[in-house]
């Protein structure tokens, strides 16, 4: 009975060892018995009170990054954004416009939602001379939400030379207008800043909305 009871604790000792032994050389699998690191989980896990990274290395130029994005449901899901033709943070749009009155685009409907996604306008350029006389002049361009007659809020562009028209009023012109898109589940609105001029042309904000 003793040899029996001492060979079971042998046993199981041994078991212990090589178990361990494993473990450091193969890693720990759950739901896996071929480990690909110190420890994988091959299936959905739970994480209750938060894990810490400690060693997080840099992107270099070569390197193809990828987001962990986390769903109203809990899945998570990578985003590829080396992929040119899948889904990115942002995107980068470009309007070629044809033919407005000269110079002056007053409002086209982008048809983008927005209540989901904002748009900003980055550059613009139209290709026709401009008749300015005496003056100077910058062009004025934006996005701007209006609500249509159906109750949508969506993006129009807007763009204009304000103190100039074209050259030769019956050449047809282009503008190019660039923008940037992205979802406003990837912003934050913050609140209304309110600051008076007092008749002067410059000032300055206190206190940063962020910093």
């Amino acid at each position: 009975m003793k040899n029996t009871t001492l060979l079971k604790i042998l046993t199981i000792v041994f078991v212990f060892i090589a178990t361990a032994s494993f473990s450091q050389d193969r890693g720990v699998g759950i739901g896996t018995l071929e480990p690909r690191a110190t420890l994988e989980v091959a299936g959905a896990a739970t994480l209750r009170d938060g894990f810490d990274i400690k060693v997080i290395e840099p992107l270099t130029d070569e390197d193809k990054s990828s987001f962990l994005m986390q769903e109203n449901n809990s899945n998570i899901r990578k985003l590829d954004v080396s992929n040119p033709t899948g889904a990115a943070l942002g995107y980068i749009q470009k309007y070629e416009i044809y033919n407005p009155n000269e110079d002056w685009v007053r409002d086209l409907d982008t048809s983008i939602d927005a209540n989901d996604f904002v748009v900003n306008t980055i550059s613009a350029n139209y290709d026709r001379e401009l008749d300015i006389g005496n003056y100077s002049t910058i062009p004025y361009f934006a996005a701007i939400i209006k609500t249509n007659s159906d109750g949508s809020a969506t993006w129009h562009i807007t763009a204009d030379f304000p103190a100039a028209n074209n050259l030769d009023s019956d050449e047809i012109g282009t503008w190019t207008i660039t923008t940037l898109i992205y979802s406003r589940d990837l912003s934050k609105q913050l609140g209304k800043i309110e600051y008076n001029m007092n008749n002067t042309t410059t000032g300055s904000v206190s206190t940063p909305i962020i910093n």
